[in-house]
């Protein structure tokens, strides 16, 4: 069966654009993307099924909710079946309302954002700061819309899913349905209607979601039929930079990957990132579960999936197909995606341009040719290689690699010169890390070695990221075997420091020669024993 997936539309009506109304071109922006895609969608004759993987809308006001309802029914009298899942973008628990505009007042507060807020009765004027006193009361009141609350979504979206269920757990929002005859999907929402139980379960789904799973999957095993799932969230991070980045209720921890793996789940279809991957993990009992993350329309890469899913096999074949431009979109560029790229790199230069004293400038010059030497041992690149990436920007190349992560497959190969002065420098750093007794790094960054962190964005050696064509229930063989890059900088640090303290020092020159490596050796010793070990997937 062929079936498209989207994630993470981010709907922004047009009498809901933030930022300054229409004068936003990143919000109008967002909007005819999302018209362009459902207009592509419903003259595609050779997809029937569209499934949805939550942050429908951007800030979850009734206006975008009922708006993007709408679209849906398009969709759907186009001839197509649709399901829709809700996310973290598309309700509140805390919020009542959203603001439409940005505000003209600095706030102490935000009020409207709390449920129990009586937008009548607030002094707003009360609220602003000495320097917007002088406004008038109508002046510091904000234009707001009414927020969904999950029940709200429930409703609103229940023709694109409830209503359409053979099973649903209501105390999750989620529900069941029949695709083909011997294959179901699952789409769980990562919410419950217990607040208090939400945030002490989260990052996992209540018991009695788990148990409704496990009958479901009973149920299909009885009458000889496939189950697949769609989260909002990923069982499985795409890469470990994330899983650091990112906080303990935004990805998903190992259990639930765990969990869903041995109830019966071994693909999973899921948002949230804006990356396009595809990741496993599997459980003590050797269980596999595959999760297809899809990436947004409206970031980059602005795409969606097309899946052909061969249950019978466990077969999975992927297209990522790219967001096409419209007339209404007024971007200068060629392609989205060479939009969002222009604009993501912009972003990050403003960041940095915002550094103190100078040091934004010192960063954006700094070049290959000026680290080359702290690693030239460990990369061990030939004058013609090293000629080849001399003058690229240590900035431009974090920002390949960032876009690598987002966009999937990574294109620096380990025969690459980038690739071998990318690992050359990540050894130097891990034998520092490794070396210094003075901060527990190792922690911070979750058990990962900085090589395990840079080496999965560099290029991509498993399953391809975007088009592929693969076996889900089993973990795959790697493409290649890396190469192994190792240094000495970390024990070379530690005796100039030695050395440093022995002349600097005014204590005992024989105690503080010895300190340094003393406690390096107690550190080593210490994590020999009882290592930092990242979370397994």
């Amino acid at each position: 069966m062929r079936f498209a997936v989207l994630s993470d539309t981010h709907y922004i009506s047009k009498s809901t654009l933030y930022g300054g109304g229409e004068h936003s071109p990143r919000d109008v922006l967002r909007h005819e993307i999302n018209r362009k895609v459902f207009e592509d969608l419903k003259e595609r004759s050779d997809l029937d099924t569209v499934l949805i993987t939550g942050d429908l809308t951007d800030a979850g006001d009734m206006d975008s909710h009922r708006e993007f309802a709408a679209m849906l029914r398009e969709l759907r009298d186009s001839g197509k079946k649709v399901y829709v899942l809700t996310a973290t973008h598309d309700f509140h628990y805390s919020r009542a309302w959203v603001s439409v505009y940005d505000q003209p007042v600095s706030y102490r507060q935000r009020p409207w954002e709390r449920p129990w807020c009586d937008l009548e009765n607030t002094d707003f004027r009360a609220l602003v700061t000495k320097e917007h006193r002088h406004l008038s009361a109508e002046e510091c009141a904000p234009l707001v819309k009414p927020v969904a609350s999950p029940d709200d979504l429930w409703e609103i979206y229940r023709e694109f899913g409830r209503d359409q269920a053979f099973s649903s757990c209501d105390s999750a929002y989620s529900y069941a349905v029949r695709l083909e005859d011997k294959l179901w999907c699952l789409m769980l929402n990562n919410n419950f209607r217990d607040v208090d139980a939400m945030y002490d379960a989260s990052p996992t789904y209540s018991p009695a979601c788990y148990r409704w799973i496990a009958s479901v999957v009973r149920r299909a095993k009885k009458e000889g039929a496939f189950v697949f799932a769609c989260t909002h969230h990923p069982l499985v991070p795409p890469v470990p930079a994330y899983k650091i980045g990112g906080t303990p209720r935004n990805m998903r921890n190992s259990y639930v990957c765990h969990t869903l793996a041995d109830i019966g789940i071994s693909l999973v279809f899921s948002g949230h990132t804006h990356f396009a991957d595809v990741a496993f993990g599997s459980s003590d009992r050797g269980n596999v579960l595959c999760n297809v993350t899809t990436p947004s329309i409206c970031f980059l890469p602005p795409a969606w999936r097309i899946a052909e899913l061969h249950p019978e096999t466990h077969r999975l074949k992927l297209c990522t197909v790219p967001v096409g431009k419209s007339d209404a979109m007024q971007i200068p560029e060629e392609t989205l995606r060479a939009h969002f790229i222009k604009e993501f790199v912009e972003d990050q230069k403003r960041k940095i341009d915002n550094l103190p004293h100078a040091l934004g400038s010192v960063v954006q010059r700094i070049q290959v040719k000026h680290l080359y030497p702290l690693c030239k041992s460990a990369a061990k690149l030939t004058a013609q290689e090293y000629a080849q990436i001399a003058d690229r920007k240590l900035f431009d190349i974090i920002m390949d690699l960032t876009i690598h992560m987002q966009a999937g497959d990574g294109q620096y190969t380990p025969d690459t010169p980038m690739y071998k002065f990318m690992m050359g420098l990540c050894a130097v750093a891990d034998s520092v890390i490794a070396a210094q007794p003075f901060y527990p790094l190792e922690k911070k960054l979750q058990g990962y070695t900085l090589t395990q962190i840079i080496e999965p964005m560099l290029y991509n050696n498993g399953v391809p990221d975007n088009d592929a064509d693969f076996v889900f229930d089993r973990l795959p063989e790697k493409r290649f075997e890396p190469p192994v890059y190792r240094s000495r900088a970390g024990d070379v640090v530690m005796v100039v420091l030695s050395a440093a303290a022995v002349l600097l020092s005014p204590l005992s020159p024989v105690a503080v020669s010895l300190a340094l490596p003393v406690m390096t050796v107690l550190k080593k010793k210490k994590n020999r024993r009882s290592p930092v070990v990242p979370e397994r997937y």
